[in-house]
């Protein structure tokens, strides 16, 4: 892995409320393929190609079977996909956006990051 790779995180998600388990989850670029993790690290698909749909399953939520893709790389950076939590690549749930350097919680607005933080609010 050279010096310049960075997890790119997904940041936001669109659609359907059980797409907030996608949050912080995160993908390495190994030159034209992505490698994908969940949000405490564990591998979880790699050869992931622009334009294919891959599929996994997180720990917390066994029961759900994701379905992700990546359909826009905006430089090394920035990415956004579509997801589904069924089977079915063609009913997909909702969108996402991620990119490189986290959720930008620290840059956050006054008072909501600080209040979302000390409200004790686990997922």
């Amino acid at each position: 892995m050279g010096d310049n790779v960075k997890p790119i995180y997904i940041h936001e998600v669109i659609g359907g409320e059980s797409g907030k388990a996608l949050i912080d989850c995160y993908f390495l670029r190994h030159g034209n393929t992505y490698v994908f993790f969940d949000s405490d690290g564990n591998q979880k698909v790699e050869n992931i190609k622009v334009g294919e749909p891959f599929w996994f399953t997180l720990d917390g939520v066994p029961d759900v079977n994701w379905t992700l893709s990546i359909t826009n790389p905006e430089g090394p950076d920035k990415l956004s996909g579509r997801w589904s939590d069924s089977s079915d690549p063609a009913m997909a749930d909702g969108e996402y956006q991620a990119q490189a350097g986290g959720t930008g919680e620290e840059e956050g607005e006054e008072g909501d990051t600080n209040a979302a933080s000390a409200g004790g609010y686990v997922a």
